[in-house]
């Protein structure tokens, strides 16, 4: 018991030591900070597009800046406006045209992140073309860490072979990761693999919106100009990122994802208690609205299902006897600290949820999806070690078999 207890005061002291900067009011109307905005498409079948916004408010006045990753093409731009007795209106004047609207919205007491909902306005050649509900969902402005591993965009070439009979395949790393985490892994490709495939990874911003990351992958696919759909791999966000990919309009031969939430994940409910993680990528993993259910409704990710196979991982211990204590003991003496902390958290907060300390089985498993799952549940392997060969040798020679 004497863990348990350890954890509980860990807990305890986390949010105590964030409780002031969360609890803090903000007065009616006090709308300065970041924000992200999901606009469906005006047409049938057009994919919904991602903004980001930075408000500044000086009394009734608002400005600030907003972008727009639309399918890999950066479009910015600024937003002015008011608000006054809890009304907010604001108009978006984009580098493009077809992209400004006007936005108003309805704005109360509230801790943030807060919602801001209201009716934004499409405008074409300045003429009001349809009138929809969204909400602006905002993000935490203070951090303590701001500048924590920002990563820059790549997409490169690891490995090459002059006549490639398969697909060429994309590895996408997890959040707060960056590509230099499939070292190991292409390290153990095989002769086989390598002779077979190209091999690519992509590093993105894992704290940007993740259909915003999905959609630069398709424009690097895209730019790349592959004769064949690629094969995605993704580790945890990774696997989030590239079903951003494919509800963008990108094709693929297969996804194969490694302890990715596909369901979200319930521990991003607690994001507000972990500053680092504040960010936009990070909370479309909510389950229940948001980027999941999306992903999770979109045609084209239903229609892409049967080309998906999810492995997961199950890490767990033993409460035992230890020195005249009953002592909790790891199944792995290897697990990491942030897995064994998130076990913890599932132990007491959602107990009936086998996990990897970071995802729970059903989340990384798509439960309730029509997918392929190629390999049993990893049993007592943790998050990060999902993508350690030595860790996991059915994983690699399962990717080597591709």
């Amino acid at each position: 018991m004497k863990n348990l207890t350890l954890i509980v005061a860990i807990i305890a002291v986390v949010f105590s030591g964030c409780k002031k900067k969360t609890e803090e009011p903000t007065a009616e109307g006090n709308i300065a900070g970041h924000y992200e905005f999901m606009m469906p498409g005006s047409v049938s079948g057009e994919p919904a597009k991602f903004y980001q916004m930075t408000f500044v408010q000086n009394g009734g006045a608002v400005t600030g800046d907003i972008a727009l990753n639309d399918s890999g093409t950066l479009v910015g731009g600024t937003v002015a406006g008011t608000i006054s007795n809890g009304v907010f209106t604001f108009h978006a004047n984009m580098d493009n045209s077809t992209h400004t609207f006007h936005f108003r919205a309805g704005v109360g007491s509230a801790v943030k992140p807060q919602i801001i909902t209201g009716k934004y306005v499409r405008y074409a050649s300045l003429r009001s073309t349809d009138s929809i509900g969204g909400n602006l969902t905002g993000i935490n402005d203070w951090h303590c860490l701001p500048n924590y591993h920002i990563n820059q965009y790549v997409f490169r070439q690891v490995s090459s072979t002059p006549n490639p009979t398969g697909a060429p395949v994309i590895f996408v790393h997890g959040m707060d990761g960056d590509m230099t985490n499939w070292d190991t892994i292409v390290l153990n490709l095989s002769a086989e693999f390598k002779a077979k495939h190209n091999v690519y990874e992509y590093q993105y911003n894992w704290k940007d919106s993740i259909l915003i990351n999905g959609r630069k992958l398709k424009h690097d696919v895209d730019s790349a100009g592959f004769s064949l759909p690629p094969i995605l791999i993704g580790h945890s966000m990774g696997g989030l990122v590239s079903r951003g990919y494919i509800v963008s309009g990108g094709a693929i031969t297969q996804l194969v994802t490694l302890g990715t939430p596909h369901l979200g994940t319930p521990l991003v409910n607690l994001i507000n208690f972990v500053c680092v993680a504040n960010y936009p990528g990070p909370r479309n993993m909510y389950p229940s609205d948001g980027y999941i259910q999306y992903i999770l409704n979109h045609p084209l990710d239903i229609a892409n299902r049967s080309k998906y196979y999810v492995i997961g991982g199950h890490m767990g211990g033993d409460w035992v006897l230890k020195l005249g204590y009953i002592t909790w003991v790891w199944k792995e003496s290897y697990y990491a600290s942030v897995d064994k902390l998130g076990f913890d958290l599932f132990r007491i907060l959602f107990p009936l949820d086998e996990n990897d300390g970071l995802v729970n089985k059903n989340s990384a498993l798509f439960n309730g999806a029509s997918v392929n799952r190629p390999l049993p549940l990893q049993e007592w392997v943790d998050h990060f070690h999902l993508i350690k060969p030595g860790r996991v040798p059915q994983i690699m020679d399962y990717i080597n078999s591709l």
